[in-house]
């Protein structure tokens, strides 16, 4: 219960002060932070956590893993569509499918899963947000959302937008700089940056939930939602219970494969025409929901 809420106190007051910030700046600001997050920020943070943690025995588990899980999601998601009771949308389809499988391992799940787990299984949590940023949401989103979109985009993958995703210079180069002793005040500089960004990127989830206004179609966002922050971290949990997994590999994969709906699904819907009050209105019942779940996953699998 500690850690819980030594997670969440940051997470309520820098996402409520995004909240309650939002109204009286510039629509620039979000926008603004999160492309500081994306270049500078996150990766940052990646190179420090990865100076600290042993990826022995990790090179193709965890992101193996990472695929499996993915590949659970979406076909959940995909044969929920085939049994929904009422006639829907491409577009509404296309945007239920993302919502409920792209999953927000960038920015919430490296600022919850960290304080939650092991520092063991800290390995696990950066490979798992690595393999799913590169290959769940530029790689399945852009298919996905270019079959559902009206205009069919997935022969046009960009694998230049891929290899030039910055966290994963990020790792690499910090995965090659481990042997190598840096400058005391840079480790220090390093160590106080990986705080300060996980409370960047809680603000600026703050901002984000504030521009959506809260509308949304909450009908049509429940299923995706409880796809998204229950069933799926159920069904993992239950399956590397049966796999014989560590306690704290476990969780962590747990939690990472629970967290929210991914921001990035809003401009997938926004690029291939697909609904987005849908993608809005999951994107803040997941947010507020993993509230509620994390301390049952940590009862159940921790």
């Amino acid at each position: 219960m500690e850690s819980v809420v030594h997670v969440y106190t940051p997470l309520v007051i820098w996402t409520g002060l995004g909240l309650l910030t939002q109204r009286w700046l510039p629509e620039v600001f979000p926008h603004c932070l999160g492309r500081t997050l994306y270049w500078v920020g996150v990766p940052v943070q990646i190179f420090a956590l990865v100076r600290h943690t042993d990826f022995n025995g990790l090179v193709w588990v965890v992101p193996l893993l990472t695929l499996a899980v993915l590949g659970l999601n979406l076909a959940v998601m995909w044969l929920g569509l085939r049994w929904w009771p009422v006639k829907l949308t491409i577009a509404q389809q296309g945007s239920i499918v993302l919502a409920g499988t792209l999953v927000n391992t960038g920015f919430i799940g490296l600022g919850v899963a960290p304080g939650l787990v092991d520092s063991q299984a800290w390995d696990w949590v950066i490979s798992y947000s690595l393999t799913n940023n590169l290959l769940g949401t530029y790689g399945i989103g852009i298919l996905v959302a270019g079959y559902f979109g009206a205009q069919q985009a997935a022969s046009s993958y960009d694998w230049k937008k891929v290899l030039s995703t910055p966290t994963l210079w990020a790792f690499v180069l910090s995965y090659l700089c481990r042997p190598l002793p840096l400058p005391a005040w840079l480790e220090t500089a390093l160590d106080w940056s990986v705080p300060l960004v996980i409370s960047a990127a809680f603000v600026l989830t703050g901002w984000r939930l504030y521009q959506l206004r809260w509308q949304g179609n909450w009908g049509l966002a429940a299923w995706p939602t409880l796809v998204r922050i229950a069933v799926i971290p159920l069904l993992v949990g239950l399956g590397l219970t049966a796999l014989h997994v560590q306690d704290g590999e476990r969780l962590a994969v747990v939690l990472m494969s629970g967290m929210p709906t991914a921001m990035a699904t809003l401009i997938f819907a926004e690029e291939y025409e697909l609904d987005r009050d849908i993608v809005a209105a999951t994107i803040a019942l997941s947010t507020v929901g993993i509230l509620l779940l994390i301390p049952l996953w940590l009862w159940c699998f921790g």
